[in-house]
């Protein structure tokens, strides 16, 4: 893998196909924090860079693989940090678990990005998360994800039998979670958990909440064969109430 560096200023040449955000949980206090991005070039190169948060979080430190958090890097392939977190071709359950992502058929070239997207990329062994960056207006948001700890809500197996892609699903914020007090609840129906939102989204979703944002939130593929942790692929889309008022 052929590795380019340049200043963290410096455009990478290329336009920008897709942004993927390096979340990292902060093992004193337990909150996620958007540590760095990858972008996917047109060309089908990538380059990575930190943000803010990296260089002025006390506790954050460099990856072995990017160890300049002033830096922009460019690479001619998805680097061995985000690589190691795709489940290889070569498994005999890789076409199974690519149709439980609904990736089934996708442009090859793609699918690396669009796995690490849907599913997190987390590893057992370190406190990092690669999701979708959510886009970002100043009066719209949308984001996909899997409906996190499925496994740890009594009965939560039994409502996803019913639940079909299309269905509208709610969100409850619970202040009280010990966990994170921005945590927030997604019901099949009134106070019918079944999961929650990712901690890493929680923060926008909650701010949202707060400020009257018109939130739609569908259930765009059902796995209930799956892992827990990709039973549910959710698609969220908010309007500043402002807009609808206008």
């Amino acid at each position: 893998m052929a590795t380019q560096v340049a200043k963290a200023s410096t455009r990478a040449s290329s336009l920008v196909t897709r942004t993927l955000l390096l979340v990292w949980q902060d093992p004193d206090n337990r909150r996620f924090l958007p540590v760095a991005e990858l972008h996917h070039l047109a060309d089908g190169r990538f380059s990575f860079a930190y943000l803010e948060a990296a260089r002025t979080h006390g506790s954050f430190f460099a990856l072995d693989e990017y160890s300049d958090l002033d830096k922009v890097y460019v690479s001619d392939s998805l680097p061995v940090f985000f690589a190691n977190r795709v489940m290889s071709p070569d498994r005999p359950d890789y076409g199974q678990y690519l149709e439980w992502l609904g990736l089934r058929g996708a442009d090859p070239g793609d699918v690396p990005v669009e796995v690490l997207a849907r599913t997190g990329g987390g590893r057992a062994t370190d406190t990092f998360h690669v999701v979708d960056r959510p886009l970002r207006g100043e009066d719209h948001f949308e984001s996909r994800f899997f409906v996190s700890g499925l496994r740890h809500v009594p009965g939560a197996a039994t409502l996803l039998a019913d639940v079909q892609p299309g269905d509208r699903l709610e969100l409850r914020p619970e202040p009280d979670n010990v966990s994170n007090s921005k945590a927030v609840i997604i019901d099949v129906e009134s106070r019918q958990q079944l999961g929650w939102v990712p901690d890493w989204l929680c923060g926008e979703v909650t701010e949202m909440i707060d400020q009257g944002w018109e939130i739609a939130l569908v259930a765009e593929r059902v796995n209930p064969d799956a892992p827990s942790h990709t039973r549910v692929l959710c698609r969220l889309n908010a309007t500043s109430r402002h807009i609808i008022q206008s």
